[in-house]
């Protein structure tokens, strides 16, 4: 390929981990080797006969979705042999040959999934004890620790430092069982967000703020929501900052930043310091029908899940290239109001995508969108309109709240490359 050097540095290092997810395949199911070993020369002769780094990135994106293909139908091929309610001995295997035993799906129990959670997270400071529980969604996950909270209080005083919305109307659908209180009116719970973003805004609770409001307002529990955070969401300065012990749960949704943006299985994931609640959690997870699917659990037999040295790897990249186009947008914000970002207030601060709001309180977010996909089109950049973040490529779209103002959320992802560039300079040179 014919590339300035950094482009040709950014797609040979997303060769060389789409390669590395495929031998990942390869050891977990050896019969898949021959069919990878198609797919690696695909690879290899499309990358060998790209003309332009832009062509290359592109097959690139091809190769991915490609991949994740040959994984998710060999899971499918090796569950679907098994009914969902399997006969009495029947041997219900994933595709690397491991063994399930459960009479109804919905109570499968994802018991080795839930020990590598405890290598990934690391232990936690001495003096807690701590448990791992793994639901279908980070949303599941909330419900049924709300649901378990909710069981032990008549009405649960809540204060939530956040801004997910779809936490705020879960809490609305416990009616009178959840007062939402300010921290001055003594909630029994507080749910914080490390990172959270309204739409408008971002912000950040730090590990010694999250712990000072529960010691201000004497929360006997504690919910962390690290969904935007990552990885290293800062736990353990929390708990090793808290004077007195209390119940703290974590909630991870792991389909994005913990998948290398393949989006294998969705997945929730509670972590549980101080409470012995795992197993009521586990009981509510069947009773709820909120567990993994057999399916599910194949799919995310892969080492690169839950593998925390890989995991910190790939969201770094994201996050520094979020951070990118904020600090380049922030510089020459062209039509759009001055970005807020995590990182353009803080050194350590970061988040997987970038919020725009228009300037212009008159001008047009569906002007603003169509001006995206022409400019995308225009320089055959690999990037997707969509939701969500923490791919391996590019997505954007605008946000159309309920009650609230429209806005633009572009989720760069961890390949660099001529996209990646393009995305910055579209953005900064856009006019409507």
């Amino acid at each position: 390929m014919e590339n300035a050097q950094p482009n040709a540095t950014a797609l040979s290092t997303e060769r060389a981990e789409l390669i590395a997810i495929s031998e990942a395949m390869a050891e977990a199911v050896p019969q898949l080797a021959t069919e990878l070993g198609r797919w690696r020369d695909v690879l290899e002769e499309g990358l060998k006969d790209a003309a332009i780094a832009l062509i290359g990135e592109r097959h690139l994106e091809e190769a991915t979705r490609s991949l994740r293909h040959i994984w998710l139908a060999a899971a499918a091929n090796a569950t679907s042999k098994a009914y969902r309610s399997p006969s009495d001995g029947e041997m219900v295997l994933t595709p690397s040959g491991r063994f399930h035993n459960f009479g109804y799906e919905r109570d499968l129990q994802p018991a080795q999934l839930e020990r590598r959670c405890a290598r990934f997270f690391g232990p936690p400071p001495p003096g807690w004890t701590a448990d791992h529980v793994a639901y279908s969604s980070g949303q599941a996950a909330m419900n049924a620790v709300l649901t378990h909270l909710t069981a032990l209080h008549p009405t649960l005083g809540v204060h939530h430092a956040g801004a997910y919305f779809e936490t705020g109307e879960l809490l609305a659908l416990y009616g009178k069982r959840v007062e939402q209180l300010d921290p001055a009116q003594k909630p029994d719970l507080v749910i914080a967000e490390p990172v959270w973003c309204d739409g408008a805004t971002f912000g950040q609770n730090r590990p010694t703020e999250i712990a000072a409001l529960c010691e201000k307002c004497g929360a006997s529990m504690l919910i962390i929501d690290s969904t935007l955070a990552g990885l290293d969401d800062g736990l353990t300065d929390v708990l090793a900052n808290l004077s007195r012990p209390i119940t703290v749960f974590r909630i991870h949704s792991g389909l994005k930043l913990f998948q290398q943006g393949l989006e294998l299985a969705d997945i929730g994931i509670v972590s549980i310091y101080g409470s012995d609640a795992g197993e009521r959690l586990r009981s509510i997870r069947t009773l709820h029908g909120t567990g993994l699917r057999f399916a599910d659990v194949a799919a995310l037999e892969l080492s690169f899940f839950l593998d925390a040295h890989s995991t910190r790897r790939y969201e770094e990249a994201i996050f520094a290239h979020n951070a990118r186009l904020a600090r380049a947008l922030s510089q020459t914000p062209g039509l759009f109001a001055p970005l807020v970002h995590p990182s353009l207030s803080s050194s350590t601060g970061r988040a997987p995508f970038c919020i725009f709001t228009l300037a212009n309180p008159g001008a047009s977010y569906e002007a603003l969108e169509q001006a995206m996909l022409a400019g995308a089109k225009r320089r055959n950049l690999v990037l997707d309109h969509g939701g969500s973040f923490g791919f391996r490529g590019h997505r954007f779209e605008v946000v159309r709240p309920d009650g609230r103002p429209p806005f633009l959320r572009v989720a760069l992802g961890r390949r660099g490359g001529p996209s990646l560039e393009g995305v910055i300079d579209l953005l900064a040179s856009l006019s409507l």
